[in-house]
């Protein structure tokens, strides 16, 4: 019976079959409201023939009240209401007192409650929204126009006003049916207030679904939802875009099973169980594996990462799988693999032809001081040669240390002769602060590389004046926490110093804190990297000490045992 007091019809959002009586035409609305009353006056009608047909037959009230409301609804059916202001519809309800008042005062005393006929047009009046107070008022009046009209047809004599129950009976139905109409409005007004705080949450919702449906849409990362069952509930366009990279030739589309999916090498198959939507289904998470997909020249590669959903109870719901495209990414790390393996490669011929003339011009020099440059030049000649084949070995990650007696004292020596010349130039002070020698097992190259790497650091990194200790002592096993005899260099500076942030990043590969690239000073960010690779194969490690515009200190620390030795990089 409510029919919304706007004349506009409603649309559903997703262009479905409407299903719901505010999504109906206002034809079709003002039709379903007079239908309740069309039905009542044609059972009453029925029931009136089974009781007293004479009373049918022998008045015409009856049928022409039942002719006025089957002609209304006719009407209600008929008029294209759309055409005309909302409040036009009233004219059915209002002409339905008229119509009921004949029909009502012939059945009256052959069937009770035939004065709640009056109800149907008086809630309609009620529940249009339209003018509350002035559809009441009508309703109330109409319902008053119904009870009254045998009396005022002289259908009736007229109430004795000295009889209290005789003046009651017409008054009474309008008392009535105000208080219904109160009612009716009052809880109208009600379902209008949730319902536009219900229509404002769904368009609230139904905005932020069109921003993460056009955000999910517009990225450029795979996103997959997948329910508890296995189906797929949400795949945007990137991952569709993926997915059909790896679709077999003649198949229009895939299961993940289907697919062409590689290990990150590109050509060993992954099987069906180890696929990762297949183990995200199974609970898995993980994060940043790397998959390739497709064959020939179409093959990408991809991140892969996956959570589970989980539902109000803790169970299972589904889960989420992101694919990242990594191609670009991995064919840059690829490329700077080759280009530091050919530019290593290319060097390796000349400093090894360098190390052979100089090698040539030692056995042939008789004066000690030109020996000793030559001697000088040739070990400095062979560690560059060992640093172009680190730089292999940091990119193949092959490289295993051989160990032996080695005098640390000694190659810290070497290492600050070496060293001399650097420090001198800059005007920066060495200080050396040696034993007479500390014999430990380990690998002479990769160790002299270490200390190499760690003075020539702390030397270029310190300003002209500043100063640079070497130091080297041997940790007895009652003074360590591990048990056992360590060795521990220890290279403090008076340079520019780190941040924390600097110094949490200090031995990734590659890696040059910010002030050093602004102030043009040459390196790789490769040195330390290498240096902890190698520390740490032999079972010790590299610990720093910073701060910025004071200085650093590196301590190295290596068991004297040579415990670390089977460890690789």
């Amino acid at each position: 019976m409510i029919v919304p007091r706007t004349g506009q019809r409603a649309v559903p959002r997703d262009g479905h079959r409407v299903h719901h009586f505010g999504d109906l035409s206002l034809r079709w609305r003002i039709l379903l409201s007079q239908l309740p009353l069309t039905v009542s006056a044609v059972l009453v009608t029925l029931a009136v023939l089974l009781i007293d047909p004479h009373l049918a037959t022998g008045s015409p009230h009856l049928l022409g009240g039942l002719a006025g409301i089957l002609a209304l609804t006719v009407a209600a059916a008929a008029v294209p209401w759309q055409r005309f202001p909302p409040i036009a519809y009233w004219v059915i309800p209002l002409a339905d007192f008229v119509a009921i008042a004949p029909f009502w005062a012939a059945a009256r005393y052959a069937l009770d409650g035939m004065s709640m006929l009056v109800a149907f047009p008086v809630f309609w009046l009620a529940w249009s929204g339209i003018r509350p107070v002035l559809g009441i008022t009508l309703g109330v009046l109409g319902s008053a126009a119904v009870t009254w009209w045998p009396y005022l047809t002289g259908g009736a004599p007229f109430p004795d006003a000295t009889a209290d129950s005789n003046l009651g009976r017409p008054v009474i139905v309008p008392v009535l049916t105000l208080a219904l109409a109160i009612a009716a409005s009052v809880l109208t007004r009600s379902m209008d207030r949730q319902s536009g705080e219900l229509q404002a949450s769904l368009d609230y919702a139904a905005t932020q679904n069109r921003m993460l449906h056009t955000v999910v849409e517009t990225s450029e990362v795979g996103i997959l939802v997948v329910d508890r069952d296995g189906h797929d509930v949400l795949m945007n366009q990137a991952q569709r875009r993926m997915h059909f990279i790896g679709v077999p030739s003649g198949m229009d589309d895939g299961a993940e099973a289907d697919l062409h999916l590689f290990e990150s090498d590109g050509t060993t198959p992954v099987p069906p169980a180890e696929r990762p939507v297949r183990r995200a289904l199974q609970g898995e998470s993980f994060r940043g594996e790397i998959y390739a997909i497709g064959i020939d020249g179409s093959q990408q590669h991809m991140s892969v990462s996956a959570a589970p959903m989980v539902d109000e109870r803790g169970e299972f719901d589904g889960t989420v799988v992101i694919f990242q495209n990594v191609t670009d990414l991995i064919g840059a790390i690829r490329a700077r693999e080759q280009f530091v393996a050919e530019v290593t490669h290319e060097f390796r011929t000349p400093l090894t032809s360098i190390i052979g003339y100089l090698d040539l011009a030692l056995e042939a020099e008789r004066d000690p001081a030109v020996g000793r440059y030559l001697t000088t030049s040739v070990r400095n000649a062979e560690r560059l040669l060992t640093l172009v084949t680190n730089l292999l070995d940091a990119r193949a990650s092959t490289s295993a240390i051989t160990v032996q007696d080695v005098d640390l004292a000694r190659l810290a020596r070497y290492s600050l002769d070496s060293a001399a010349v650097h420090a001198q130039r800059g005007g920066v002070d060495v200080v050396s602060r040696l034993p007479d020698q500390l014999e430990v097992l380990a690998d002479p190259v990769k160790l002299g590389q270490v200390i190499d790497n760690l003075l020539s650091n702390a030397i270029k990194y310190t300003p002209r004046g500043g100063t640079v200790t070497v130091s080297l002592r041997r940790v007895p096993a009652g003074e360590s926490d591990e048990g056992k005899d360590w060795a521990e260099v220890r290279i403090q500076d008076t340079g520019i110093g780190m941040t924390d942030q600097e110094r949490a990043d200090l031995f990734t590969n590659y890696y040059r804190a910010e002030h050093v690239r602004q102030a043009a000073i040459p390196g790789t960010g490769l040195g330390l990297a290498i240096s902890q690779g190698f520390v740490r194969q032999h079972g010790g490690d590299i610990t720093v000490t910073s701060q910025r515009r004071v200085g650093s200190t590196f301590t190295v620390r290596i068991p004297v045992d040579g415990r670390g030795e089977e460890h690789h990089c």
